[in-house]
C-alpha cells in the first residue's frame, strides 16, 4: 500500500505488519484496522478500512500519523468557521456535507473581498478580473464551485471519499493563496519599496 512518509518526505510502499479485524452486524461491515512501516526508515502507519462484502475500500483513513490540515488562524471569522466545518465533515465521512462548507468558504472569501455579484461563478470571475486570483486558482475555484454546486442540489449525487479530499485540499490551498502568501508578498513589496525611498 503506497502511503506518504512524514519523515523521509516520499511516498513509500509501506509494510503491512498486523491485521485487526472487527465484524459490525448492525452495519453488515468488517473493519479492518492495519499497522505497516515504511521500508525506509521503519516509521510507523496504522490505517482503518471497512469492507462491506466487495473487499476493503480502496482509500483508506489513515490514523497514524495524523494527516494536519493548516487552518490559518488570522482568517476571518465566518470563512474560518465554514472551512473548520469542512475539515470536519471530510473526518466524519460526510463527504458531500464537506464539498458543501467548502462552496460556502468560496462565497465567503468572495465576500470578504466586498465582490458585489450575489452569483458565485460571477463573482469568482469578478475576483480574477480584480487580480485577487489568477487563472489557475480561478480555475481551481470554479472546479470546486460546481463540485459544491452538485452536492447541493443532486439529490442523487454522493461526493466520494476522494473527491471530498481533494475538495478540501484544493480549499486549503486557496485560502493560503488569498490570505496568507498574497498578503505576504504585499507586505515584502511594501519593506522593499521603502527601502529603495527612505
Amino acid at each position: 500500500m503506497v502511503l506518504e512518509c512524514k519523515t523521509c518526505e516520499a511516498l513509500v510502499e509501506a509494510i503491512s505488519i498486523q491485521d485487526y479485524k472487527h465484524v459490525d452486524f448492525e452495519e453488515h461491515c468488517e473493519h479492518i484496522v492495519t499497522l505497516l512501516k515504511c521500508p525506509k526508515c521503519s516509521g510507523p502507519f496504522l490505517i482503518h478500512q471497512e469492507d462491506y462484502g466487495q473487499g476493503p475500500d480502496d482509500l483508506p483513513d489513515v490514523l497514524y500519523p495524523v494527516k494536519e490540515t493548516r487552518i490559518n488562524p488570522s482568517l476571518p471569522d465566518g470563512i474560518k468557521s465554514a472551512y473548520t466545518e469542512a475539515v470536519n465533515c471530510l473526518r466524519g465521512k460526510s463527504y458531500t456535507a464537506a464539498a458543501i462548507m467548502c462552496r460556502k468558504t468560496l462565497e465567503g472569501i468572495c465576500a470578504e473581498h466586498n465582490v458585489t455579484e450575489k452569483n458565485l461563478g460571477r463573482a469568482l470571475k469578478q475576483m480574477k478580473e480584480l487580480g485577487i486570483i489568477e487563472k489557475r486558482l480561478y480555475d481551481w475555484a470554479d472546479a470546486l464551485r460546481i463540485s459544491g454546486n452538485e452536492a447541493a442540489h443532486d439529490v442523487k449525487l454522493q461526493t466520494s471519499a476522494e473527491d471530498a479530499r481533494d475538495i478540501v485540499e484544493f480549499t486549503n490551498a486557496l485560502l493560503e493563496y488569498v490570505f496568507t502568501f498574497r498578503d505576504k508578498f504585499d507586505a515584502f513589496n511594501a519593506r522593499r519599496a521603502k527601502k529603495a525611498n527612505p
